[in-house]
């Protein structure tokens, strides 16, 4: 009886589990095997999720620099053909004034954004706000940055920890303003040298295109030039030995070299390099910097390239850059970057030479 009553608990159970098979079979699911298999591993224990996400999601951060292009010549004892050109930054307005701190680390101004910058690896980030159209920039041995600042017509001493300006020179010694003052050099006996071209507005009735002199520690600006050959004068820099001024004219073709007799007081220039012409723009060059080897690199914008010249004023070759450039500097951690501000962006390239100064 018993045997009999557990054959017929047997045939039932079977007949149920059957039916339950054949209904998840109709339905398109797959039964649940008796054991479930072990996974192959265990995912990591995680803390409770939060019952609520987060107000403010955090940004998504891009790390720079990014290969972009590469030198497209050879140019001996300067850069070999293919070095990488890298892009630190991007999508600014317009892009100018880079100068190297004594760490290495590299600042530029960005001129209708009123904006002076730093890179680093988020791309850059604004050290100072309302820069009242900052445009060159140069950082003294002391790490003091002076700047050009146009819409003022002053030249200023920059403090980055508190973001403020203090005027080192604003007028000329006779009282007249300076003009809109474009880019600098700092010489080793305590002097800046600085530029105020007249591009993009009248002459009459404004400061006249010039390149003054004015010491560290503030004062009235000396006039060192005035000339007919040099229209609008834009790029300043100094020889590895500060004997020599190279000034760079953004409306006529000739790079001129001046001997420096003194402090604010230049020789009889000469012509140091003629920009072949061939383009449709009746521009000179822009900015430049100078190595230790007394190769100057000039920017081309018409060109989108970088020339170098030797210490003598010969044509060693170019480089290009996928936006026109509009001024360059030397820094780095060694020394051996050249970075280069074009348009909207912020480019570098590795150079065989070091900074000068």
């Amino acid at each position: 009886m018993q045997r009999t009553t557990v054959n017929v608990l047997c045939t039932v159970l079977s007949s149920v589990l059957a039916h339950s098979l054949a209904v998840a079979s109709a339905s398109g699911q797959d039964a649940a095997p008796a054991v479930p298999a072990k996974p192959a591993a265990e995912p990591p224990a995680t803390a409770t999720p939060p019952t609520t996400p987060p107000a403010v999601a955090p940004a998504a951060t891009t790390t720079w620099p990014k290969k972009d292009s590469a030198a497209g010549e050879d140019i001996p004892g300067v850069v070999a053909k293919g070095t990488p050109i890298y892009k630190w930054s991007e999508g600014h307005a317009f892009t100018e004034g880079p100068a190297c701190a004594p760490d290495g680390t590299m600042y530029f101004t960005d001129i209708p954004n009123n904006q002076v910058l730093r890179l680093d690896p988020t791309g850059a980030t604004v050290v100072l706000k309302d820069s009242k159209g900052m445009n060159g920039l140069f950082f003294s041995k002391d790490g003091t940055l002076f700047g050009c600042q146009a819409a003022t017509q002053s030249l200023v001493a920059i403090d980055l920890a508190k973001g403020e300006t203090r005027v080192v020179s604003g007028k000329r010694a006779d009282g007249a303003p300076l003009g809109k003052l474009n880019d600098l050099v700092l010489d080793r006996t305590g002097g800046i040298w600085f530029t105020a071209p007249v591009i993009g507005r009248k002459r009459e009735g404004n400061a006249p295109d010039a390149v003054y002199y004015a010491p560290v520690e503030g004062g009235d600006a000396i006039e060192v030039l005035r000339s007919d050959k040099v229209i609008a004068p834009n790029g300043v820099h100094l020889s590895p030995d500060s004997k020599t001024l190279y000034v760079v004219p953004y409306l006529s073709l000739e790079i001129m070299a001046y001997p420096i007799e003194g402090p604010g007081k230049l020789g009889e220039g000469k012509v140091f390099y003629k920009i072949p012409g061939g383009t449709r723009e009746t521009i000179g060059g822009d900015g430049l910097t100078v190595d230790t080897r007394g190769n100057v690199f000039v920017t081309l914008p018409a060109r989108a390239a970088v020339f170098v010249l030797s210490p003598e004023g010969k044509p060693l070759g170019m480089i290009r850059f996928p936006e026109r450039p509009s001024n360059c500097a030397l820094g780095g951690k060694d020394g051996r970057t050249l970075f280069v501000t074009a348009q909207k962006g912020v480019y570098a390239i590795d150079i065989e030479g070091a900074r000068s100064r």
